[in-house]
């Protein structure tokens, strides 16, 4: 496989993982920084959970689209 293949697999994977996410916590806002550390961050909201999300899926992006322009 070719590094533009990588790169669309990964950003692809990326894509669906942030799809799934959102829809699996948009019935309840996400709640895993209350729930493991018991502290709340955010007042309940699940936007630092969004943040983090995104700060990790970011690189893989990044990654994959540097890939496809090589």
């Amino acid at each position: 496989m070719d590094k533009a293949g990588v790169a669309v697999g990964l950003a692809t994977i990326s894509v669906v993982l942030a799809a799934v996410v959102y829809t699996a916590e948009s019935a309840k806002p996400m709640q895993f920084i209350e729930t493991y550390f018991g502290f709340s961050p955010d007042g309940g909201d699940g936007s630092m959970e969004v943040l983090i999300a995104v700060v990790l899926v970011t690189p893989v992006a990044i990654g994959a689209t540097r890939l496809a322009t090589k």
